[in-house]
């Protein structure tokens, strides 16, 4: 039966926080972990993202899917179509990626979130 269904690994299923791996782009000094695997298919993304003081607001973007946002420690200013929402620790936000979003660190200390998303191309 094994033959016909896949059945979920370790290797597939959980992502150990000692195997960490950021990465981050040339226009940014944020920090991304990815916090799913990339399997074929997948529906969803969740990445670490860990945001220094001081850096410059993110472009304002849309895209297809939807968003939601975790905030576990510091501050951040959301963007959502012209409007800006202070989210501190505990606090979240869902939204339509096609809604004009962006973001910033809005504290002087490192700000880190948890994303979670459609897939997509950064």
């Amino acid at each position: 039966m094994q033959y016909f269904v896949e059945t979920p690994t370790e290797a597939k299923s959980v992502r150990r926080t000692d195997e960490r791996q950021y990465f981050s782009f040339a226009d940014s000094a944020n920090q991304f972990a990815r916090l799913t695997n990339a399997a074929v298919g997948r529906q969803l993304d969740a990445i670490l993202v860990r945001m220094p003081a001081g850096q410059p607001p993110s472009e304002v973007t849309t895209h297809a899917g939807e968003e939601f946002l975790y905030v576990l420690r510091g501050q951040i200013s959301l963007s959502l179509e012209g409007n800006t929402f202070v989210l501190d620790p505990g606090d979240s936000a869902h939204f339509e990626s096609t809604v004009p979003h962006g973001w910033a660190n809005a504290t002087n200390e490192e700000t880190v979130i948890v994303w979670v998303g459609t897939p997509r191309l950064f």
